[in-house]
């Protein structure tokens, strides 16, 4: 049996780039069948968690058979669900904190909060609060960072899975810092090698190698990271890069034999075509161009750089190397984990840095485009044949500002920005990942 949903669409296609849907303009139609679809009254097929047909209304309806469900959301919007490239899984509590900089606000914020992540029920209660609002928030996939213990890692492997979430994870390795968080060396590698063994493509997830940053590794541990890396190809590393000038310049006092802050992760191999740097704020001109070379990503994190003052991403420069980039919300730096947000950050983010960072721009740097940076694009990311159907429903009738600015939009570019400039987690109708819902408006 298969399930239709019914309503607008907007996907990018499979062919698109960041650097192909620059100064794209909509037809009068609403469509680019090269790049990305945009269907006034389209139709989604679903089986087994996975899009079998797509495609206009009237084109495909002949496909409803009488055991099919049709799930009608006429004059709402259809399209892929959020991916968070940049996350913290253990910093819930810690929302909103006020008035400080990086480096103080892990101190006197973050790590105690995190200590909590040694009960079983703490941890829990967190973990569900969170998927809550991810899923409420339209987020169907996250790159996130876990406790340091394997239980509390382990504990959120877990959920995910149950959700059959798309998800890169692992547990933060921090060796040097707050006594309460710290382990050594080889005890933090034994418990990533216990959970990689354990997790790494088990269903839908990817286990990540996350060693916080260069200040809370020993050069034993980044050797020891060195080891993992070579003995398991395929694994993913996510750490921070140029978030804060104090960061970088500690981070060079730390590692005088450092030339810059990337060439610390290099020396140790840590920069790779799988490697996610989170903010990557304040690169020199010889960092993006080795970030670039290496293929590494770069998960831009403007709400969570604006809440600490950490400075402004580039997406000029991003855009003209051709960098690999991704939106994400660095919860809870950022305080929101609405990627709509999120893309309203960039886009004020660029305008003060005297660029224009254009609306197909940013809901692709957080579908498509993240999917694409993460080598995840041939599952997620967009409504596809043979994709797996992670997909949000989008109400603009929910928030009555955003439906009054829409009813003079007609065009697509337009109607988007709006959307994203407007929106928040109230005009998320409905969130399914792989086929099930897990969020409905109408039952929160």
């Amino acid at each position: 049996m298969k399930t239709f949903y019914r309503g607008k669409i907007f996907t990018f296609n499979h062919s698109a780039t960041l650097a192909n849907i620059q100064g794209l303009v909509p037809d009068s139609l609403f469509v680019d069948e090269e790049h990305f679809t945009f269907l006034r009254d389209g139709l989604i097929a679903v089986e087994n968690g996975k899009i079998s047909a797509i495609g206009d209304y009237n084109s495909i309806k002949h496909q409803i058979c009488a055991e099919d469900q049709v799930v009608d959301y006429s004059n709402k919007l259809i399209t892929p669900g959020f991916i968070d490239a940049h996350m913290h899984a253990t910093q819930t509590s810690a929302v909103s904190a006020y008035g400080e900089k990086l480096l103080t606000w892990l101190n006197n914020y973050v790590f105690p909060s995190e200590v909590a992540f040694k009960s079983d029920i703490s941890a829990r209660r967190e973990y569900e609060i969170l998927l809550k609002q991810l899923f409420k928030n339209g987020t169907t996939s996250i790159c996130a960072y876990l406790p340091n213990s394997y239980d509390g890692a382990d504990l959120l492997f877990e959920i995910t899975h149950r959700y059959n979430m798309r998800v890169i994870m692992g547990n933060t390795i921090m060796t040097d810092g707050n006594d309460d968080l710290i382990t050594t060396p080889a005890t933090s590698m034994k418990i990533s090698e216990k959970l990689y063994q354990k997790w790494h493509n088990t269903g839908r997830i990817s286990y990540a190698l996350t060693p916080r940053f260069a200040l809370s590794c020993t050069e034993e541990t980044l050797q020891l990271c060195q080891e993992f890396v070579h003995t398991h190809p395929d694994v993913y590393i996510q750490s921070h890069l140029c978030e804060n000038k104090n960061e970088i310049q500690d981070t060079l006092t730390k590692f005088p034999w450092a030339e810059d802050y990337l060439a610390v992760y290099e020396k140790y191999d840590l920069v790779t075509n799988k490697s996610i740097y989170g903010h990557c704020i304040h690169l020199s001109d010889s960092e993006w161009n080795r970030m670039v070379t290496k293929g590494a990503i770069l998960a831009n994190c403007p709400t969570s750089n604006n809440y600490l003052g950490s400075g402004l991403f580039r997406y000029d420069v991003a855009i003209a190397k051709d960098a690999k980039f991704a939106l994400a919300t660095d919860w809870a730096a950022g305080n929101t984990l609405s990627m709509l947000r999120v893309m309203d950050d960039a886009y004020k983010v660029a305008m003060l840095n005297s660029f224009k960072l254009e609306t197909l721009s940013r809901w692709f740097s957080a579908t498509l485009g993240s999917a694409k940076a993460l080598q995840l694009d041939q599952y997620i990311g967009s409504l596809e044949v043979g994709k797996e159907a992670d997909f949000i429903v989008i109400d603009p009738a929910a928030n009555d500002l955003l439906n009054y600015r829409l009813e003079s939009s007609h065009d697509l570019l337009d109607y988007l920005f709006s959307i994203s400039s407007l929106g928040d987690d109230r005009i998320i109708d409905a969130t399914y990942i792989y086929g099930n819902k897990v969020y409905d408006s109408k039952r929160s």
